[in-house]
């Protein structure tokens, strides 16, 4: 892609899909029924989040000491 000038500029990479959703950066397992569930990568620890196959409320933890290690742990 060049500019006006002629300069080279960089493409920007894009975080959404073709049909407009947010593409998730990472998924977790839902611990009543083992679905898939995405998030979109600004939750932190201690956020409720839904699964989105059997709508259970569960509780974003911290898996380990490393704090990009996330779990989901039933909220009932």
């Amino acid at each position: 892609m060049y500019t006006a000038r002629g300069a080279r500029s960089p493409l920007k990479s894009s975080t959404r899909v073709a049909d407009g959703g947010i593409v998730p950066t990472r998924e977790l397992d839902c611990p009543i029924c083992n679905a898939h569930v995405p998030l979109a990568g600004d939750e932190r620890p201690g956020d409720e989040v839904h699964c989105t196959y059997c709508g259970a409320p569960c509780i974003l933890r911290r898996a380990g000491a490393d704090p990009d290690e996330l779990e989901l742990e039933e909220d009932f």
